[in-house]
């Protein structure tokens, strides 16, 4: 079983804990994170510890860290965690939950990056690619020969088509849409149900049009267009 110390101490911590609770690969001894953000010694019946102090605190022989940090400032933060830590000695688990499923060339193997983290029932295609130290949330379809760069974000039902690439640091919201071939570039925004058809490029934002209230009750458009 691989103790593991959770770098967070927020909500993406928070619910990693609870599926590495139910999962017997694991054990998770500590939460990590910088003082500043230091705020209780004890969260969730364990050690809340100052990142600074890992190395006098665990070994990094017998210990690993789980990414559990946020997209803040383009998934910023989250890279830079990931290098201090590496820099301690640390390796960071890629952890794939148990209701993924995760193909690369046909085998149930390889394709996710160092770091990198995918949600229940995900499908990772055959010969798609995950970079490192980015997150895969649940429902998300990572379509055959697409990429996904380091340090990324997708939110729950995101699909890729095949081939379709995105680029480092870049988040994509819920239920966001990429068609074949098309490549997002890095350092990108794409808001929530949004779908992408063409190229982007580097530090560039597409929302989707906001819904709008119909001009009719929903009795009326039942009764007339709802046949």
């Amino acid at each position: 079983m691989q103790k593991i110390i959770l770098i967070g101490n927020n909500i993406s911590a928070d619910i990693l804990h609870q599926y590495l609770l139910r999962d017997n690969r694991y054990q998770v001894v500590a939460f990590a994170v910088d003082s500043d953000y230091l705020q209780e010694p004890i969260k969730m019946g364990l050690p809340v510890v100052d990142i600074n102090n890992l190395t006098t605190a665990y070994s990094s022989d017998t210990h690993k860290v789980i990414m559990a940090i946020g997209y803040s400032q383009l998934n910023q933060t989250r890279q830079e965690l990931f290098n201090r830590v590496a820099a301690m000695g640390f390796a960071a688990e890629t952890y794939v939950h148990p209701d993924a499923s995760i193909f690369n060339g046909g085998e149930m193997s390889g394709g996710i990056g160092e770091g990198s983290v995918i949600m229940p029932q995900t499908i990772v295609e055959p010969f798609a690619v995950v970079g490192k130290n980015s997150v895969i949330w649940g429902n998300c379809l990572i379509g055959h020969h697409a990429v996904v760069g380091d340090n990324c974000w997708l939110a729950s039902g995101t699909v890729l088509a095949g081939s379709a690439a995105i680029g480092n640091n870049t988040f994509l919201g819920v239920n966001v849409t990429v068609s074949q071939h098309v490549k997002i570039a890095g350092r990108n925004i794409i808001g929530s149900a949004t779908a992408i058809h063409k190229d982007t490029r580097e530090n560039e934002v597409y929302l989707s049009r906001h819904s709008e209230k119909h001009r009719f009750t929903a009795d009326d458009y039942a009764q007339h267009l709802l046949k």
